[in-house]
């Protein structure tokens, strides 16, 4: 098992220390954490493109071509793709962006994400996160599986429709057309926000398991054929084009969110809005506004069986589902003194959690980011990862110890 730890403990209106262990010390896959760079970023996007009627509630359709069928789903030329409904919201059905970011947080639902990645476009997401942030070692290029729900690979975004079917409705080129907006009266990157390479090996593992069609030859290792057209190949996998973070950055980007006024990577931001406001008479602005905030704040707190609308079933998640930490934490702290803000993740053997725990009474938290790996056979895609007995219990008796360590309990 490999581990990764940050913990920062804070007072109502300071940092008081930051502890680290083994940060970055080798590639990670950061899995659904890096989902909240996105909803941030569409939320700031949204505000800073200020199209007439668009906002978290407004009904949408995204419009996409996919390559290699026609209209009626033969092979042939470009064809035109409609989604638009969304079967979790219990009002409508619509599909808006407040519900993608609530699906995002609640269950981590992949496909909401990958609609909100193409909201926002891989391009500005990037200078958002490098040039208006800071934050040099993001890299969010690609969806994450869901053959269920939102677009799929091949498919490529047209437009987003606003207000489908209405009188007023509206088309908007979104996507990397967002990307001037970012920058306008923005100095030039420094040499840090170009930073090379954080990790020196983004292989991981000893084997890996690949469709028949995609490991035929990958990685220059043996293949060696299993059932259901799947080849175990004998070499590592290479993450090298999958997505990436620093762990500190993710544990930087969540105080933004919840503290932006204790985080570090703050500096940054509030000079180059300062620069902003100097060259266009602007008002200075926040990466979140208000009212943004508070209702990311809300559904980062909220387990799944407390919402509404979406409505998740206990019998299907537990209360604990979407907080790895929680249950730690209740074992030093009664459940109603203290909130969880976090986002969670875990795929190919990495189960990480990025998370901000406050006490109610005395306004004192603490950031706590874990990641840890457990694959004690070291193959990749083989879906024997030691998840339920290594790396949650792990999580939950780290939680507690921080606790204790920050003086986070009853």
């Amino acid at each position: 098992a490999r581990l990764q730890a940050v913990l920062t403990a804070c007072e109502a209106d300071r940092v008081l220390w930051r502890e680290t262990y083994r940060c970055d010390a080798e590639y990670f896959y950061p899995a659904s954490t890096v989902k909240l760079c996105v909803a941030v970023a569409a939320l700031h996007v949204l505000r800073r493109a200020k199209v007439a009627g668009l906002g978290i509630t407004t009904p949408l359709a995204f419009h996409y071509s996919q390559a290699g069928r026609d209209s009626g789903g033969s092979r042939g030329g470009p064809a035109s793709v409609q989604l638009k409904a969304d079967e979790t919201n219990r009002k409508d059905g619509a599909l808006t962006l407040g519900h993608l970011i609530r699906n995002v947080f609640l269950v981590s639902s992949n496909g909401a994400f990958n609609l909100l990645l193409d909201f926002v476009g891989r391009a500005t997401l990037d200078r958002f996160l490098r040039r208006c942030l800071g934050f040099a070692h993001f890299r969010i290029p690609d969806y994450f599986e869901d053959k269920e729900f939102g677009p799929t690979r091949g498919m490529r975004l047209l437009g987003v429709e606003v207000a489908p079917g209405a009188a007023d409705s509206v088309g908007v080129k979104c996507g990397d057309d967002f990307a001037g907006l970012l920058l306008e009266g923005l100095d030039e990157p420094s040499s840090e926000e170009d930073a090379g390479p954080l990790f020196e090996s983004f292989f991981v593992g000893e084997k890996h398991i690949e469709a028949l069609e995609e490991g035929e030859g990958e990685g220059g290792g043996a293949g060696e054929v299993l059932d259901g057209g799947r080849v175990l190949i004998h070499s590592p996998k290479d993450f090298s084009q999958k997505h990436r973070a620093s762990l500190v950055e993710l544990q930087d980007f969540l105080m933004l969110v919840t503290r932006p006024d204790l985080a570090p990577c703050g500096a940054t931001w509030r000079h180059r809005r300062r620069r902003r406001r100097q060259m266009m008479e602007e008002e200075e602005e926040d990466v979140l506004s208000f009212s943004d905030r508070m209702f990311l704040l809300d559904v980062m707190a909220m387990k799944p069986t407390d919402s509404s609308n979406p409505r998740y079933s206990p019998r299907d998640y537990c209360s604990d589902w979407n907080k790895f930490f929680l249950e730690g934490v209740r074992k030093a702290r009664s459940d109603k003194a203290f909130k969880i803000y976090n986002k969670l993740g875990q795929a190919y053997g990495f189960s990480l959690d990025n998370a901000h725990v406050v006490d109610l009474e005395t306004q004192r938290s603490f950031f706590l980011t874990c990641v840890l790996y457990t694959n004690a056979n070291e193959t990749l895609n083989d879906d024997a990862y030691e998840y339920d007995t290594v790396a949650q219990p792990f999580l939950i008796d780290l939680a507690e110890a921080c606790c204790r360590a920050v003086g986070f309990c009853d």
